[in-house]
């Protein structure tokens, strides 16, 4: 019998080990191809070895299973009468929350419709929290109450290391990195104003209209922080924070703990999530969202409780107050609960219908301020839309959209991973891959692998989210105007459970291989002898932990690659490119002079033909302009600055608006002329301080 034992376990050890031979081949041919492209080699070949390296990965582990089931009880029936018999009160509490929304008339959040649509939500979530059990709210209840000692799993620590490593690349420098206000950020500076003052949008029609959800947590912020550019820096970080955990929990409900923190890590420190953490803008509320969804989706399809179902709408609805893109998440709600009803089609269609029925009222109900406004101002609320409608139809110098164009606008978009990237400096090295080396890597085995399980767990529902929410990007914008961060930043959460999954896989067969060894099965020896003294001791060990050891210390060396490789991306080359130039921001370097100055009433700027941005001005000197307005576009006898400046002045001026330059000095004999440079030695702009 022992001998079988032994024999079984040869067999299986070797199956092991070729199948991760095979995934290490497969692995060094991805990472050959990788270099390839980051040598600028776009040769059929190198696609060919990361299609290869695809298939051999999902043929040498693509048995190995990490996916959670992803049903457990036959408890859809039970919900379904449940929810059914307390109908009444569920639709009471809706009803109520609806109509809370007829007070939010003219793009105006009102206390009275908020306390109605808030409460109603609320309090509808709290009844279905009840409704799944008392016995369940008991317990949960007594283990809140009880005095055992608090009890934290390794995993949670590990989880609190990998939040503070992305807390700390988010928030060093924050002040310092990006120093530049750029065009769009000043509308968001304005808006959380609007808020400040107690005007309460709905939707931001500003810069072609934005959803409020960001500018409402920036206000939030702005009461412990003083609003500005740093506070607004300050909200999107926090945001970018909060995904870390926020993707543990989605890749734990799909996969597992390791699965999870793996996804964690690898988030924490890629790169293009970290430019967007500190950028101040409300696409970074973007990832969040859509992994909040499809953390809940999971949850609803493997649990089939109401208030998992409600939780579903509720941050499905929240979603379209972030970002315009996480409309394509809606698609995928769809198609997940056709093909799980289908997949459970045996408990009847009538079973999930009350189920269906509560996810989408509380997602319409959530979303009527905002389908509200939409309805009412549709050319406001659609205005970003209708230009790239309008760009893609009218514009004589632009290509019109035909099936070459749209099918190069995917291949471009497929290749933003691993070829290159979005070309604007204000969010990327130009062109570099929005991935990591070795997240670039591995997201090749990892969709093999689920394209090769897709039948198991949740893969099909993480597969399409991920290649839906790259449509946004694909349909809207141009060959030379993509990639872009922005529009495709929905497919950064699914895109880093992607990565884990092959580091995950590998560790899997080395646990399944350790497992074949005893614990203790090596013994290491040592005597040492000194005259007529002898000292012995032995040191016991196994095979098991050594490799164990090996998955670990695989894991942590791939996310400490990608943490140098993002720490020298952000730090040093983004930095270096980071408008203008150098990281040095002209407005906020126009505002220290003319607060240095002191007098304001003193101080103008000729804004025209030349490039100025008064909104970044008024945000870098927290100061709207008013009855001051520094601004003016030609010097003309009897207007200012001509006419106001008595006695001293100073006027800001382009280096290459050479005629204006010399007209202050024919107006002005006496005056002082400064050139301000950017670190590169070329002007940034030219003060001119003139007496009469």
């Amino acid at each position: 019998m022992e001998s079988l034992f032994q024999a079984t376990n040869l067999t299986v050890r070797r199956r092991t080990a070729i199948s991760l031979l095979g995934a290490a081949a497969a692995l060094c041919l991805a990472l050959v191809a990788q270099r390839r492209l980051d040598a600028l080699s776009r040769a059929p070949l190198t696609y060919v070895l990361y299609g290869a390296a695809g298939v051999l990965f999902a043929a040498a582990l693509g048995d190995v299973s990490l996916e959670h089931a992803q049903t457990g009880e036959e408890r859809v029936h039970s919900a379904g009468r449940a929810l059914a018999g307390s109908g009444r009160i569920v639709a009471v509490l809706l009803v109520i929350a609806l109509c809370g929304c007829l007070d939010f008339g003219g793009n105006r959040f009102r206390p009275a419709g908020v306390l109605a649509w808030g409460g109603g939500l609320l309090a509808c979530l709290a009844y279905l929290y009840l409704l799944d059990g008392p016995a369940r709210v008991g317990r949960q209840a007594r283990a809140v109450l009880s005095h055992e000692p608090l009890r934290v799993h390794r995993s949670w620590l590990v989880l609190g290391l990998i939040t503070l490593v992305g807390a700390v690349l988010r928030l060093w420098q924050l002040d310092v990195i990006p120093a530049d206000i750029g065009w769009d950020l000043p509308y968001n500076y304005t808006d959380v104003l609007a808020i400040q003052r107690g005007e309460y949008h709905v939707f931001f029609p500003a810069n072609q209209g934005r959803e409020s959800l960001f500018m409402y947590l920036a206000a939030w912020v702005a009461t412990y922080a003083p609003l500005s550019h740093f506070s607004l820096k300050l909200t999107s970080a926090i945001v970018g924070i909060l995904t870390i955990p926020a993707i543990y929990a989605l890749g734990r409900e799909l996969y597992g703990t390791r699965v999870a923190l793996l996804a964690a890590a690898f988030l924490a420190v890629n790169h293009w999530h970290m430019v967007l953490s500190r950028a101040g803008f409300r696409v970074i509320l973007l990832p969040l969202f859509v992994i909040l969804v499809l953390n809940a989706l999971a949850r609803a399809l493997r649990k089939e409780r109401p208030t998992d179902f409600a939780l579903l709408g509720l941050c499905a609805g929240l979603g379209l107050y972030t970002y315009t893109s996480f409309v394509f998440v809606l698609p995928v709600l769809g198609i997940a609960m056709l093909a799980h009803g289908w997949r459970r089609r045996q408990l009847g269609w009538r079973a999930w219908l009350p189920l269906w029925a509560l996810m989408a009222a509380v997602l319409l109900i959530v979303a009527a301020p905002l389908l509200r406004y939409a309805l009412e101002h549709p050319q406001e609320y659609f205005r970003r839309v209708t230009l790239q409608a309008r760009l893609l139809t009218r514009d004589p110098n632009r290509p019109a959209m035909n099936s070459a164009l749209l099918l190069e606008n995917v291949r471009t978009s497929l290749l933003m991973y691993h070829v290159y990237g979005d070309s604007n400096v204000r969010f990327n090295v130009p062109f570099l891959r929005h991935f990591g080396f070795f997240s670039a890597v591995l997201l090749v085995p990892g969709l093999a692998y689920a394209l090769r399980r897709w039948r198991h767990g949740n893969n099909a529902f993480l597969l399409l989210a991920f290649f839906l929410l790259i449509v946004p990007m694909t349909t809207a914008m141009f060959p030379h105007e993509m990639p872009n961060v922005f529009r495709a930043a929905g497919t950064i959460g699914p895109g880093m459970l992607l990565v884990a999954l092959p580091v995950a896989a590998v560790a899997e067969r080395l646990r399944q291989l350790a497992a074949s060894y005893p614990e203790f099965d090596l013994r290491l020896r040592t005597e040492l002898s000194a005259h007529d003294e002898a000292f012995s001791g032995a040191l016991s060990f196994g095979r098991r932990g050594l490799l164990l050891l090996l998955a670990s210390v695989l894991s942590l060396s791939l996310v400490a690659a990608e943490l140098r490789d993002t720490t020298q991306f952000y730090f040093r080359d983004f930095r270096a490119v980071l408008p203008d130039k150098e990281n040095v921001s002209i407005a906020k370097e126009m505002a220290r002079v003319m607060q240095d100055y002191g007098d304001l009433d003193a101080c103008y700027i000729k804004v025209w033909p030349h490039w100025f941005d008064g909104r970044a001005l008024q945000m870098a000197m927290r100061q709207q302009y008013g009855p001051w307005n520094p601004e003016f576009t030609d010097l003309v006898e009897g207007r200012p600055p001509l006419s106001t400046i008595w006695e001293r002045g100073m006027v800001i001026v382009h280096p290459q608006d050479g005629a204006v330059l010399q007209r202050l000095r024919d107006a002005f004999p006496r005056h002082a002329t400064v050139v301000h440079r950017l670190p590169d030695g070329n002007p940034a702009f030219i003060v001119v301080y003139v007496e009469r």
